[in-house]
C-alpha cells in the first residue's frame, strides 16, 4: 500500500498502473503517444496500457452495463461514421483515429468507475513524484552543465534525450526550461495544472505543511509557460477571494498585485504576449509564409503553428464545416485542404467546435461544466467551474480532450458512481464550508 495522504492509501499495482497512465499522457516520445496517435508503428507500446488495464479490470469488478456509457459511446459512435460517410474516408488510417476516441472514453469510464474521487487524490501524488525528479534533472542540467555527457547516455529524442521515460531533457535546455515527463514545458506545465488545482481543492490556499503545492509550484515557475503560469494565478486569485474582507484585500495590493506585475514583466511573458496581441494582420502574414515556404520547400516543409494562429485558423475550419466538423483528421480539414498540407495546429480550445461541430461540440464542453461541479461538490467547496476553466485555458494551447486520464477528467461528472454523488451532497448539506479535510472526502 501507498500512503497517498493521511486517510487516503493506493495499491501498489494500482498505483503503478496510474503511473504509467500518467507517463503515456506527457506524450515525451512517439511510443508514449500511441495511446492518441494511429496504428503505425510497433505495437509494444501500444499494448502496454491495453495489458494493464485488463490486470486492473480482473482486480476490480466493473459494471459496463452503463447507461451513460453506452448513450455517450453511441452518440460519439455515430458521429464518427456520419464524419468518414461525408469524406468518403473509410480508411484504416482515417478509422483509427475514432478507435482511438472510442477507446480513450471506455479507459476514461474504467478510471472513474474503479478509483472514484481518489483519481484526484493518485494523481496529485502522482504529479508531485515526478515533479520532484524533474527538479532534479533540470537542476543538474541548469547549475551543472558538465552532466551534459550524462544526459547524452540516454535514448535521442527528436528533442532531446529521454531519461527513463521521468525526464525529457534537451541539448539546449530549450533557454533552461523544464519538460518534465513531456516533449517541452508548455505541455508538461498544463499536466502540473490540474494537480494543482486539486491541493487548492483539498487545502486551500496554504503553504503551511503543504509540500505537495510547494513542489508543484517550484516545478511550474520551472517550465516557464505562459499558460501555465496565467491559470495558476488565475486559480489562485480564484481560491483567495471567496469572500472579500480588508485583509485580503491589503495583502493583495502589497504583495500579490507586485508579484503577478513583475511575472508578466519578464521577458518570456512580454515577448509572447505583445507578439500575438494584434490578430487583424495574423492571418495574412502567414498565409504569405506557407505560400513562400511551399514553394520553395514543398513537401519538405513542416513547422507548427503558434497557439493563437492555431485557434484563428481552427476557427476557420470551423465556419468552413460547423455542423459535422472536419473530424479526427486534419487531412480533411479546409486548412489542409486549401492552405497548407505541412503545418500542425496546437490548438485544443477551438479544435474541439472545428472538429467534432458545433453540436457535439456544445454537449462536450456541457458535460465539462457538468464534470467541474461534480468534482467541486467531491472536495466540498462552490468554486462549481474552476476545474472547467482550467482545462479550457490549458487547452488553448493543447489538445486535451481524448488524451488519456484528462478525458476522465473531463467526463467525470458523466460516469461517476451514484453513491459518490450521494455522499457529496449529504457532506454539503452537513457542512457548509469552503474547504475539508481529507477524512471527509474518503
Amino acid at each position: 500500500m501507498i500512503k497517498i495522504n493521511d486517510n487516503t492509501y493506493c495499491r501498489t499495482f494500482e498505483y503503478f498502473y496510474l503511473f504509467v497512465m500518467v507517463i503515456y499522457m506527457g506524450q515525451m516520445t512517439r511510443e508514449t503517444s500511441r495511446m492518441v496517435g494511429g496504428l503505425k508503428g510497433s505495437l509494444l507500446p501500444l499494448l502496454i496500457p491495453i495489458v494493464l488495464t485488463i490486470i486492473l479490470l480482473f482486480r476490480h469488478y466493473v459494471n459496463f452495463l452503463h447507461k451513460r456509457l453506452w448513450m455517450f459511446t453511441g452518440i460519439m459512435l455515430g458521429w464518427s461514421i456520419a464524419v468518414c460517410y461525408k469524406f468518403n474516408d473509410f480508411s484504416t488510417g482515417n478509422e483509427s483515429y475514432y478507435v482511438f476516441l472510442i477507446y480513450a472514453i471506455i479507459i476514461a469510464f474504467i478510471h472513474i468507475r474503479v478509483f472514484g474521487r481518489d483519481l484526484f487524490h493518485i494523481y496529485e501524488h502522482i504529479m508531485v513524484v515526478l515533479s520532484a525528479i524533474s527538479l532534479v534533472f533540470w537542476g543538474m542540467s541548469v547549475f551543472l552543465p558538465f552532466t551534459d555527457s550524462f544526459f547524452h547516455l540516454f535514448p535521442e529524442t527528436h528533442q532531446g534525450y529521454n531519461i527513463l521515460y521521468l525526464f525529457h531533457w534537451s541539448g539546449e535546455m530549450q533557454n533552461f526550461r523544464n519538460s518534465g515527463c513531456s516533449w517541452e514545458p508548455g505541455r508538461f506545465a498544463i499536466m502540473l495544472i490540474p494537480a494543482i488545482l486539486v491541493n487548492l481543492s483539498r487545502r486551500g490556499v496554504t503553504f503551511l505543511r503543504n509540500k505537495n503545492a510547494i513542489i508543484l509550484l517550484l516545478t511550474l515557475a520551472s517550465t516557464m509557460s505562459t499558460t501555465g503560469y496565467s491559470v495558476a494565478i488565475l486559480l489562485y486569485g480564484i481560491f483567495w477571494f471567496e469572500k472579500i474582507t480588508v485583509k485580503k484585500s491589503l495583502i493583495f495590493v502589497v504583495f500579490i498585485l507586485p508579484i503577478f506585475a513583475y511575472l508578466f514583466s519578464l521577458d518570456f511573458m512580454t515577448e509572447k504576449i505583445q507578439e500575438k496581441a494584434d490578430f487583424r494582420g495574423l492571418d495574412a502574414e502567414r498565409l504569405e509564409e506557407f505560400e513562400y515556404n511551399e514553394q520553395k520547400r514543398g513537401d519538405e516543409y513542416v513547422a507548427s503553428l503558434d497557439r493563437f494562429e492555431s485557434a484563428s485558423f481552427e476557427w476557420m475550419n470551423f465556419q468552413h464545416d460547423p455542423l459535422l466538423g472536419y473530424g479526427r483528421s486534419k487531412k480533411h480539414s479546409w486548412f489542409y485542404q486549401e492552405l497548407s498540407k505541412n503545418l500542425e495546429m496546437t490548438s485544443g480550445l477551438v479544435k474541439v467546435l472545428s472538429q467534432y461541430g458545433i453540436f457535439i461540440g456544445i454537449l462536450l464542453y456541457l458535460i465539462l461544466f457538468y464534470s467541474s461541479v461534480m468534482i467541486s461538490r467531491a472536495f466540498l467547496h462552490q468554486r462549481w467551474f474552476a476545474f472547467a476553466l482550467a482545462l479550457i485555458l490549458c487547452s488553448v494551447s493543447y489538445t486535451i480532450f481524448s488524451v488519456p486520464i484528462f478525458t476522465a477528467f473531463w467526463l467525470y461528472g458523466l460516469f461517476c458512481r451514484k453513491d459518490e454523488k450521494k455522499d457529496a451532497r449529504l457532506l454539503i448539506s452537513r457542512r457548509k464550508l469552503p474547504y475539508t479535510q481529507d477524512k471527509y472526502l474518503q
